[in-house]
Formats: structure tokens, sequence, C-alpha cells
């Protein structure tokens, strides 16, 4: 097949300024969340923070036993808060909650994100207890939080992805260290299974684990084999599970699945062999790879979507440039565009397509710490900064509802607390 790559550049897309209203609050009972009305005037421009006047309300959040492994009650404080951001470009006011505390360790919570099939607003949430080690599990809305520990038999839950299947059931693959394996745990309507998908003893798989169900509830993830410098891919369609090898020699690492309306597998991923982003998919049966952005170093945080017309969404981050960057397209033909270059942008950024198949991207701004959200309407890209309290948008996973709405699930490094952002 002939390969077309089309280049763009977005230039900076400034808007009129919006108000966002963030509120924070814990989800103990014994403390509400506290409200408090902040005004300012508006600003146009690039985003410029407007503070107003903060609410600090302390509570207690407690991990409670639930239906998978049992774990004692541990309790521990932290604060909720409520302030004011400006959100340019017409991308709508979010509403931010404080969820969980995560332990006070350096490192990643490998949050991951995924919305409610039945209810609206609701929304599961997977991540790695950094003073645990344990795998966890929220489930609920704004204000109502159920948190619960998945599976506690050692250090696991490091890269984890979650997604519903037909039921509404959440099933979740990650990164086990005690093992050096890839694991899965999937709720079956009363507890939790877990299993090791691949353990092959001699050597450390599981890394950037990615997650997707098919419209016949078979599983299927993507992740990368360290030893082997390859990536990897698991499914059960036929019943059991079947791994295999799709490209080694240095390519798997941020690997991305998503799959299409004929349940066949798109995959992006780094060569670091080469400093390029890759490709691979099984659309036409066999694995077709190849690269899709030859600039180096690029392809570091891949990430994913396939939309309702089986044209393929990739977020990811030019490490050479420090920019976000955006490719769409298929097997062959592919256009990509810078859309952030405003400091170092787009580390740990997440990808998802609304109804109308435009692409929704979370990341982080590591020059200022902050939350940042690119949205595409039509032909033209919205860029915000969502929450900018403290070092705070790590780890950030991105779902979108039935109604066309935003959730955001992220890190707040600087107070160590696993937060989420909804659009209202």
């Amino acid at each position: 097949m002939s390969r077309k790559i089309v280049l763009f550049s977005l230039g900076a897309v400034i808007g009129a300024a919006f108000f966002v209203v963030f509120t924070s609050a814990c989800s103990d009972p014994a403390f509400p969340p506290t409200t408090t009305t902040l005004t300012s005037a508006p600003t146009t421009g690039t985003g410029t923070t407007t503070t107003g006047t903060e609410t600090t309300t302390t509570g207690t959040e407690t991990t409670t036993t639930g239906t998978g492994a049992t774990t004692s009650a541990t309790t521990v404080t932290f604060s909720s808060t409520t302030s004011l951001v400006i959100a340019e470009n017409g991308n709508g006011t979010f509403t931010s909650q404080n969820i969980a505390y995560t332990g006070s360790f350096t490192g990643n919570i490998y949050a991951a994100i995924a919305v409610d099939k039945l209810t609206i607003g609701r929304v599961h949430i997977s991540y790695y207890d950094r003073f645990t080690r344990y795998l966890n599990y929220v489930v609920g809305s704004l204000n109502s939080w159920s948190i619960s520990v998945v599976d506690n038999s050692g250090d696991v839950g490091q890269y984890t992805s979650i997604a519903l299947d037909s039921h509404n059931l959440p099933h979740i693959s990650y990164y086990a260290p005690r093992a050096s394996a890839l694991a899965y745990a999937y709720h079956n309507g009363s507890r939790w299974i877990i299993s090791l998908i691949d353990d092959p003893g001699d050597a450390d798989v599981g890394y950037f684990s990615s997650i997707a169900i098919d419209s016949n509830d078979a599983v299927h993830i993507a992740y990368y084999d360290w030893t082997n410098q390859a990536l990897k891919y698991a499914a059960n369609q036929s019943g059991a599970w079947v791994t295999s090898v799709i490209e080694s020699g240095g390519k798997g690492k941020y690997c991305a699945l998503g799959l299409d309306t004929s349940n066949k597998a798109h995959i992006s991923y780094f060569d670091e062999s080469n400093g390029n982003l890759r490709y691979a998919t099984n659309k036409n049966g066999a694995w077709s790879k190849e690269t899709i952005d030859l600039s180096t170093p690029v392809a570091w945080y891949t990430s994913l979507a396939v939309d309702s017309a089986n044209k393929t969404h990739i977020s990811y981050y030019d490490s050479a440039n420090k920019d976000l960057k955006y490719a769409y397209g298929e097997l062959g033909l592919w256009t990509f565009l810078t859309l952030d270059s405003a400091g170092q942008v787009g580390e740990q950024n997440s990808l998802a397509v609304d109804s109308s198949n435009n692409p929704r991207i979370s990341y982080y701004d590591a020059t200022n710490g902050y939350l940042k959200y690119a949205r595409k309407s039509g032909v033209s890209w919205a860029i915000s900064t969502l929450d900018r309290q403290g070092n705070i948008g790590q780890d950030s996973h991105i779902a979108i509802d039935q109604n066309n709405k935003t959730h955001i699930a992220y890190y707040d490094a600087a107070n160590y607390l696993l937060k989420y952002t909804k659009q209202q």
C-alpha cells in the first residue's frame, strides 16, 4: 500500500476565557463537601490563573474491604479544597475532587478510568496505592465514592488499565512486580477473580498494559516485555488466553490498544531503537506494522482510540521538542500535527473520542506542574489548563460518557492524592 503522510503544525488557539470552578472534597460522610462561591472578572487570553477564596476542609479517607481481596481498613487524613481557575478556548466548566490518599512515596499511581454504561456520571477507576503497594479500585461519582482493594498479594497494581464489559462489570490489566508478570482481574458480579496472564518466569513482562473488551466480551491486552524488549498481545477470544509477540528489537514501550467495530486490534507504541512512533493492527488478518512519525525521538506516552468510522487517533509526546503531538488516520495514510508546544508539555497523555469522532486529550504540563486538556471540535482545537494547584496532572486518564462529557482521573504529586475532574 502506498504511504502518505500529511504534516501540520497547530498554532496558538486563543478564544474567550471561561470560569472553571473546582470543588474538591473527601468521601467521608462525616465531612461533607464545602462549597465556596468565587467571583472574578473574566479574562481573555491563554489561560491566566485567577485565584479566589480557598476553603480547606479536613476529612478522612478510608480504604474499606471490597468484594475482592480482603484487607484491614486504613485511615489517612487529607485536605479538600475549593478554588477557581480560568479555562480558555471554550472547553467548558469542570468540577474536581480529591478521591484517595495514595501514600507519601514518590512515583506513579498509574490511574485509569472508565465510564459506567448504565449510570451517567458514574465512573470506575483503577490505581496503584504506593503506600500499600496494592491494586485499588474506585467506583462512584462526585461526593460519593467506594474504594476497595482488588489485589493485595504483594507488590501489584502498576501500569493499570480498566474497561467494562457488556454487563457493566470491570476488568483490569496490570503489572505485578512481585511476579514480574502481566496480571488480570475481573469482577464476576460478586467478587474479583485474579490471575497471571503472562508469567514466563525467565522474563519481566506486563509493563504499559492496555486493555480493551470487544463486542463479544472477549478481552484484549497489549503490553511490553522488558526483558526481551518486545511488544506483546494477549486475548481470550477462543475462551483461553493466547499470548503472542507482535514486534521485538526494542519496540513496544508506551503501548496503547484500541478495537475497531470488527473487534480488530490497533496498537500504538514507541520504537526505542529508532526513536519513532510505531503502529500495528491485525485488521487484515495478519499483523501489519509501520512507522507513523519518522521524527526522533518521539512517541513516549502514546494513547490510542478507534472511532466509529474505524479511523485511528493517537496522542503522544515528542521528547525531542517536548511537545504534545497527535496523529490520525489508518494503515498507510496518516496526518499528524503538534498540538501544544508551550514549554515541556504532553507527557502522560490520554486520548478518547466523542460521539462525533472528535478527540479529547488530557496531559501533563511539566514546566508548570499543571493538568492540561486539548479538545477538537470540527476543524479547530481548544487548549485549556484544568488544574494548576501544585504539581498536578501526572498519570492522567480520560473517558467520555454517553452525554459527551469528559471525565479525567489524575495524580496530585504534591499531596499524594488520586484526583478526579468532570465536565459539567
